[in-house]
């Protein structure tokens, strides 16, 4: 009984690592094209980002939460990423940058 319980809590722990091994980025560029469910985002280093969006990911302009419906070509902003490199990203929070 107590092998059992210990490969469980070893199985646990080994599948709770994998989903946290996600790294935060953050990018910060102009946007270049607007898709249903992802973010082209041209970055001041030159390097054009493709990064998902769902709905739980949050706009934000100063302390303002904003529609998704907002962004569109050529808004300068910063986007708050997760993933495990910069070629699988996924957006947590776009900030859309003061005038």
């Amino acid at each position: 009984m107590t092998r059992r319980a210990c490969a469980t809590v070893l199985l646990v722990a080994l599948a709770l690592t994998g989903i946290s091994g996600h790294e935060k980025f953050k990018i910060v560029g102009s946007i270049v094209t607007v898709h249903a469910t992802q973010l082209d985002v041209k970055a001041v280093d030159g390097a054009t980002y493709e990064i998902d969006m769902n709905e739980t990911m949050q706009v934000m302009q100063g302390l303002k939460k904003l529609p998704q419906s907002v962004l569109r070509p050529g808004l300068q902003v910063t986007v708050d990423a997760l993933g495990h490199d910069m070629f699988d990203l996924e957006a947590v929070l776009v900030t859309l940058q003061q005038k």
